[in-house]
């Protein structure tokens, strides 16, 4: 899975309910998701709507303290190996493939980018 993280110091956030906002935020996305307890916190892990464009699933971690934790919005590799066998296979057919493995590619940038703007807000909300 690839990621991208951000950190926050000094904000005071119970992670336990920020673990359950983010996991609304993707049901209301019509994901499936469970919350699961890790060593250093918990991640969230959510399975796209049989409709979406997004292949393979999406983990968010929340790990650290109330007051220094870290978020990390992980997305399979799925869609880049679409991407990638597209390339290969284009002169054969994989023109499709190609096809599909962009539109989740953008797609799920869309969605990261939803999400990291709906976490600034719930922070600042529950902070």
């Amino acid at each position: 899975m690839n990621g991208t993280f951000k950190s926050w110091v000094g904000r005071h956030v119970d992670l336990k309910l920020l673990s359950r906002e983010i996991e609304e935020f993707f049901r209301k996305k019509h994901f499936k998701t469970i919350i699961i307890k890790i060593e250093k916190g918990y991640s969230v892990r959510t399975s796209p709507p049989s409709h979406a464009t997004i292949y393979g699933r999406v983990d968010v971690n929340v790990e650290g303290k109330s007051s220094d934790f870290t978020v990390t919005f992980l997305a399979s590799k799925h869609t880049r190996s679409a991407i990638r066998l597209g390339f290969i296979t284009t002169f054969i057919g994989g023109g499709n493939l190609l096809l599909r493995g962009l539109k989740s590619q953008e797609a799920l940038d869309r969605l990261e980018k939803e999400f990291w703007i709906h976490l600034e807000e719930v922070i600042g909300r529950i902070t």
